[in-house]
């Protein structure tokens, strides 16, 4: 079975009866999905063989190296004569897309045998369990030398770092970009093997590979050369979602509910997200997840010209710019949708009942913040209130007695220092308390049992509902 992970070790070539460090890089491939490194008593892990021994094919023969990494979120450890490496955190650590796990094994004492070797790789992640080999080959220590780029594949405009080590040299050489001037020579010190380094950029332009070639000399011999190969890549978006479970869960939202956009990406130079109010402003390190707060159903109803007609979803889209193949100025983008949920009448009804005497109309929905709603006095003395809805479909209830048709819950209030909660309806056929059939539907009272939530639903002979809610203090 091939591992999930792809495994990449720099420097692929050491020389030997000497003392190196070598970096690790286990990466989570572009084009795969996250991957959850699980933690606690039996975390996911990738186990590490170093080959020890006094055999030609052994790297070292001293197990006196160190181990470590800086990825956020993972450590390493010895167990057992392996390196494992885990998730530090006991929830679990997960891998994105395009992210890397560094492991750094530092001074490494090379056997004295010029051979091929290989440092092993196990892998248990989840229930997937595989197994690969990465070689490393052991070479004399004469003139030489060896180069390597890390990372490998950066963003246009971004910077990467051109790695080499020699033996035997006295100076060394670089060429390649010609957007880029190197030192005309790199002076060789020390004791072997002499490791020096040196920032690259991504040229801007078309090409998507650049080539460095590396010489180092020594005064008698024949130079040695060496090359590295930078990739430029287009930008990647690895992930585009929100930031938090919203209370409906999946892709629904409430209508005043607020979350935030999170992304994370490869490559970019720059990013910008829009959504029903136009666009954001620019992130300028778009490689990190970002956090813009947006409130959906808000933005929605902010942006419709004709509020009687609102969008029932919120559509936010995310733009990369960066590497383009083909200098047209092309964009990268995807996007996600929300279905905002419809808003709730929480009441419309009269304020006061002196003796049957109804005044005073107020009115309330739920969220309460939800803007979208307004009442109009008719002729006949008679309210209407209509509920802007998200999709257009529009609720609109009644309330006096000049209408005789549609369902009303006049009033639904506490009586002063008393338990006592009483109600006037209009035009019911059934009504409901807490879900309890009542059988005094036109008026009543009930003696609540305790302070809380009480829910009234009357429903009118052609199934319409109307509900009325009442907080109950004892």
């Amino acid at each position: 079975m091939n591992t999930l992970l792809t495994y990449l070790i720099e420097p692929q070539q050491v020389f030997i009866a000497t003392t190196t460090n070598l970096t690790l890089t286990i990466s989570n491939p572009i084009t795969s999905p996250a991957l959850l490194f699980e933690g606690g008593r039996d975390p996911s892990s990738i186990e590490i063989t170093i080959p020890v021994g006094q055999n030609d094919n052994d790297l070292t023969t001293a197990d006196t190296f160190t181990a470590s990494t800086n990825t956020t979120g993972f450590s390493v450890s010895k167990i057992s004569g392996k390196y494992q490496v885990t998730s530090s955190v006991a929830s679990g650590t997960t891998l994105n897309p395009g992210q890397s796990i560094l492991v750094t094994f530092t001074n490494v004492s090379i056997s004295d045998t010029a051979a091929s070797t290989s440092i092993e790789i196990e892998e248990f992640i989840t229930s997937s369990s595989a197994s690969t080999s990465i070689p490393v080959n052991k070479v004399k220590e004469e003139l030489g030398i060896y180069a390597w780029i890390d990372p490998l594949t950066i963003g246009e405009s971004a910077t990467s770092t051109l790695w080499w080590q020699t033996t035997g040299g006295e100076t060394v050489t670089v060429a390649g970009s010609s957007s880029q001037p190197f030192p005309d020579s790199f002076p060789v010190s020390g004791k072997p093997p002499h490791t020096e380094s040196y920032t690259i950029d991504a040229p801007i332009g078309q090409n998507a590979q650049t080539t460095y070639t590396l010489q180092v000399f020594a005064t008698g011999k024949a130079p040695q050369k060496a090359t590295a190969t930078l990739t430029k890549h287009i930008p990647v978006i690895t992930s585009f979602e929100l930031a938090e479970e919203t209370q409906e869960g999946g892709m629904n939202i409430g209508p005043t509910e607020s979350n935030n956009l999170a992304w994370t990406s490869l490559f970019a130079t720059a990013a910008y997200w829009t959504g029903p109010l136009g666009r954001s402003q620019w992130y300028t390190n778009p490689t990190k997840s970002q956090f813009p707060s947006i409130t959906p159903g808000l933005d929605v109803y902010n942006a419709a010209n004709d509020k009687s007609k609102l969008p029932g979803t919120a559509e936010y889209s995310l733009t990369l710019t960066g590497y383009d193949p083909t200098n047209k100025g092309h964009s990268f983008s995807t996007s996600i949708t929300l279905d905002i949920q419809e808003v709730q009448l929480a009441y419309f009804k009269y304020a006061n009942n002196d003796d049957g005497q109804l005044s005073g109309i107020i009115h309330k929905t739920i969220p309460d913040n939800w803007p979208g709603s307004q009442y109009v006095f008719e002729h006949d003395g008679s309210a209407v209130l209509t509920i802007y809805q998200p999709g257009g479909n529009n609720s609109i209830y009644y309330l006096g007695g000049a209408d005789t048709s549609h369902p009303q819950i006049q009033y639904f209030g506490q009586q002063k220092n008393m338990s006592t909660i009483s109600w006037v309806t209009a035009n019911l056929v059934s009504l409901t308390l807490n879900g309890k059939d009542m059988s005094a539907i036109d008026h009543g009272q009930y003696e609540a049992p305790s302070a809380g939530t009480y829910t009234l639903v009357g429903a009118a002979s052609d199934g319409t509902k109307v509900q009325s809610i009442l907080y109950v203090i004892i």
